[in-house]
């Protein structure tokens, strides 16, 4: 079993695809400060994609790199995990890392066979993929972190949490003032989110 430093785990259940309620986009229009883009997101994308590589043999992009904006909309797919986030005083909020079923299964698929040696065929998000896929998320916020100790953008964290549906997630909007989006491509799984929502 993997090493979690999780401490908190909300309700963990999943409905099957024709009983999941068709998620609508929730969107906050605002404009996106370049020090929030180059100084915290940039970061956060690049390790995303190194880790990607380094604990699942995945190959991710994203649109960020090539200085396309954000996008201000966010929609709660089927897994995500949620960090609370303040730097140094100035910016407060919500990191997500949004997943939909089969991307979040095959990655975390992917990263439990690198981490363990074996071939993992996992067909559902059971908890060993939701364990494999925290420890991903805590692995690319402690590498993202680094970037910014010593700086004027001296991120703290707070517990990550699972949420597995809309109405478990239904906070995550509330006191929100900004919503910027970050896809991640990877070639041959899909597509997940990785989202700063601002205070």
């Amino acid at each position: 079993m993997l090493a979690l430093k999780l401490a908190i785990l909300l309700p963990m259940f999943s409905l099957p695809k024709t009983q999941r309620s068709v998620m609508e986009f929730m969107e906050i229009q605002g404009v996106l400060p370049d020090n929030i883009r180059n100084k915290i997101l940039l970061p956060f994308v690049d390790e995303t994609i190194a880790t990607l590589h380094t604990m699942a043999d995945l190959e991710g992009k994203s649109d960020l790199l090539s200085y396309r904006d954000p996008l201000d909309v966010f929609v709660f797919k089927d897994f995500a995990v949620c960090i609370a986030a303040k730097t140094a005083g100035r910016f407060s909020g919500k990191i997500i890392m949004n997943y939909d079923v089969e991307t979040a299964v095959a990655i975390g698929n992917r990263v439990r066979a690198k981490m363990l040696g074996t071939v993992e065929e996992s067909t559902v998000l059971n908890n060993d993929v939701r364990e494999a896929l925290a420890e991903f998320s805590n692995t690319v916020i402690g590498l993202a972190t680094r970037h910014f100790n010593g700086t004027e953008y001296k991120t703290t964290f707070g517990t990550p949490l699972y949420l597995l549906n809309k109405e478990d997630g239904e906070f995550l909007l509330e006191g929100i003032k900004q919503i910027l989006t970050v896809p991640i491509d990877i070639a041959g799984v899909g597509r997940f989110y990785f989202s700063y929502l601002l205070n």
